[in-house]
């Protein structure tokens, strides 16, 4: 009787955690400056100057787990939905969405690897008429350029009147006109990669504005709408492709 009953324990017990419902892998991003979490409400400290923010949202896409692409799961109210393409952060007027959920489920580290981009076939259409996440009128410049990658916009609370953007995309893209899309890449596709090794989702994945603006004198004349000739642009392509910008190791970026 006691052998069963041990055999029945230890079959309920194996029954309960092979039922188990394992939980998607999800990504969750925090913006942080000088090692604190940058809100709406909070001077970031820039250069001995307090801004505040405006606008932080950036598009992901191709985004692998050891080298298998991923798809995103989005609320099934959606019903038009881009399942490659993601949309993170937002403005201070409206919400804001830091966290990414992928249809597999990561038992292990792996090695994380994404684009801030909009893939080329889908960044020059309509707006008006792209699944979500594209159909973000703010997040688009014209069907020649197309998506704006990467778009932050800062307000100087220690100058008044003086505010900051950087708004990344393509350029050098080729049509007859800026309401048209270019049928062959542009010249400056502007996408970047980005890898975190040993990836663990129980862990956020801090963004580093600190090195993002690194060697950069924030004002009005310095901002950057995606042109490789302006200087602050040329810092700003480097500090993302040269510099730890993506981390889940804070100590990295303080």
């Amino acid at each position: 009787m006691r052998r069963f009953l041990i055999t029945f324990i230890i079959l309920a017990l194996f029954l309960a955690i092979a039922c188990q419902k394992t939980l998607p892998t999800k990504l969750n991003f925090i913006p942080v400056i000088n090692g604190q979490p940058v809100t709406c409400d909070s001077d970031l400290i820039i250069a001995e100057e307090a801004w505040r923010l405006s606008t932080f949202q950036f598009y992901l896409s191709k985004i692998l787990l050891d080298k298998k692409m991923q798809n995103i799961n989005y609320d099934g109210s959606l019903k038009e939905v881009n399942n490659e393409i993601a949309l993170i952060g937002g403005n201070c007027r409206g919400e804001f969405n830091w966290q990414v959920e992928l249809d597999s489920q990561l038992k292990h580290k792996a090695l994380l690897e994404f684009e801030l981009a909009v893939p080329f076939e889908v960044n020059h259409k309509n707006p008006l008429t792209a699944k979500f996440p594209l159909n973000q009128s703010d997040m688009f410049w014209a069907w020649q350029l197309g998506h704006k990658f990467l778009r932050l916009d800062l307000a100087n609370k220690t100058v008044k009147g003086e505010s900051w953007s950087f708004h990344l995309g393509s350029t050098g893209c080729d049509s007859a006109s800026v309401m048209r899309a270019p049928k062959v890449p542009c010249k400056n596709p502007n996408r970047v990669s980005f890898a975190i090794k040993n990836f663990e989702p129980s862990k956020p994945i801090y963004i580093s504005f600190n090195n993002l603006t690194s060697e950069l004198a924030l004002n009005s004349e310095n901002s950057c709408m995606g042109e490789l000739n302006q200087s602050a642009c040329r810092v700003l392509y480097q500090n993302l492709n040269q510099k730890v910008i993506f981390t889940q190791d804070i100590e990295l970026i303080k």
